[in-house]
């Protein structure tokens, strides 16, 4: 519902360049990095649940999940690189690392280096090269099964099954934005057009990218394509897909980015995400708490509490609410959500290990002013076992999401789970990084 913009970094792509643009379409309070998360300790899991329930924008530079399923509407962004041209790079960076870099780390970070400050094809030459060769498909195999689909293949050698080309290509071609470092300035225009915001002033700069030099021998050009087959295939089909799709002119992509910026200024939102920290015009609510990520509100004194929403009606639109505590059972289990005076017929679930989700369609309003009063009615409210707090409390409600039901996936958030798993997995690899993890375990003995 909230529109999310998702950033796949492949490394050696541009990235810090791009992150660098945007991560300042967000509040960083709305931002969830996931290197982040995988390095900050959460034995509960909450403070993922919360940045990533409430998250503008995802830098995901590990290929976690599939954003868009799993949160609804999201804007996938990905820079792609010329495969050989971008393996070159890594390896460049690696033999440049310095003895602060690698000495308070894995001893393997040592002689990874020493390998590659011996060359190209030594480098190439590691077991675990053609991994570290394909990140884009390490990258799109989501940490699924498949990713151990792609490790296979590039263990194998040679072309990969079809179906899982086809598997990876379709996911590549799901994603909204796929630019290209060769031809950065017209895909940064595109970019920037298609996510509405104001175009910067001035050429962006683009650092740390390096064409190959031209004195790659043909043998170390040969091993480098042997390493990077599957990421071949993917970066040859997407240009395919971007040549026959036309590209405009970028000061004409600029002016749409300028007009759609406007124009969003002036018009109601079509989707909030409302953080009961902020500042909001209600009724029945008590003050906002913060007890570490966590800002709520808990309702009361009466049983019903009212948000008053600025809002584009035309569409339907749909509704979901987190609460975060109760005090007795039948708050949550007779709890009701209304739109405008009106019930609404809604689903409730749990998210473990404490988030009850409540969810609801909004009929649209075609004729109505942007405006929406979204009601809980949490059927009776009830004094805290603390005696010196005198208030009446009914539940204490973390997030307040609407917008159009179609960008929405119901209980998606479940999948939530999944990814928690798979960032303490993260939390267990070299770096949270699969592909350099495999490459330093597969350093033979002795190298």
């Amino acid at each position: 519902m909230l529109p999310r913009i998702v950033f796949h970094h492949v490394h050696k792509c541009a990235g810090t360049t791009l992150l660098k643009y945007l991560e300042g379409t967000a509040a960083p309070e709305r931002s969830a990095f996931v290197e982040a998360l995988v390095a900050a300790p959460d034995p509960h899991g909450t403070d993922r649940v919360a940045a990533l329930v409430r998250t503008e924008f995802i830098h995901d530079p590990f290929g976690v999940h599939d954003w868009k399923t799993l949160l609804g509407n999201a804007v996938d962004v990905i820079f792609l690189r010329d495969p050989v041209e971008r393996l070159h790079s890594e390896w460049r960076m690696i033999a440049r690392w310095d003895d602060a870099l690698v000495d308070g780390r894995d001893s393997r970070y040592r002689r990874l280096r020493d390998v590659a400050r011996r060359g190209f094809a030594p480098f190439l030459a590691l077991p675990g090269a053609a991994a570290f060769g394909n990140a884009v498909a390490c990258h799109l195999a989501f940490g699924d099964p498949v990713l151990g689909e792609v490790h296979a293949a590039c263990d194998a050698g040679g072309e990969p099954a079809a179906p899982l080309l086809d598997l990876l290509d379709a996911r590549l071609a799901a994603i909204d934005v796929v630019g290209f470092v060769e031809t950065f300035d017209d895909s940064f225009a595109e970019l920037v057009a298609r996510l509405g915001c104001a175009p910067p002033r001035g050429r962006v700069q683009v650092h740390n990218v390096h064409a190959a030099s031209q004195g790659v021998s043909a043998e170390e050009r040969r091993l480098a394509e042997a390493c990077t087959v599957v990421d071949r295939r993917l970066f040859d089909a997407a240009r395919r897909r971007a040549a026959g799709r036309g590209r405009e002119d970028r000061r004409a992509l600029e002016e749409a980015a300028t007009a759609r910026h406007d124009a969003a200024v002036l018009a109601p939102p079509d989707s909030l995400l409302v953080d009961m920290g902020e500042g909001i015009r209600s009724d029945g609510w008590h003050p906002c708490e913060v007890n570490g990520r966590k800002r709520a509100r808990w309702t009361g004194p009466g049983p019903r509490s009212a948000l008053h929403l600025r809002i584009d009606r035309r569409r339907p639109l749909a509704l979901r609410v987190r609460v975060g505590n109760h005090l007795r059972s039948a708050q949550v289990d007779r709890l009701q959500l209304l739109a405008d005076g009106v019930p609404l017929a809604t689903d409730h679930w749990v998210l473990p290990p404490f988030d009850h989700l409540f969810e609801a369609t909004i009929p649209p309003a075609p004729d109505a002013p942007p405006r929406l009063v979204v009601e809980l009615d949490c059927a009776e409210t009830h004094a805290p076992p603390d005696r010196s707090d005198t208030r009446l409390l009914g539940v204490e409600v973390e997030e307040v999401e609407v917008g159009p039901s179609e960008r929405y996936s119901p209980r998606s958030l479940e999948s939530l789970a999944r990814v928690r798993r798979e960032l303490d997995l993260l939390a267990a690899t070299v770096d949270g990084d699969r592909r350099l993890g495999r490459l330093l375990g597969s350093l033979p003995d002795g190298v």
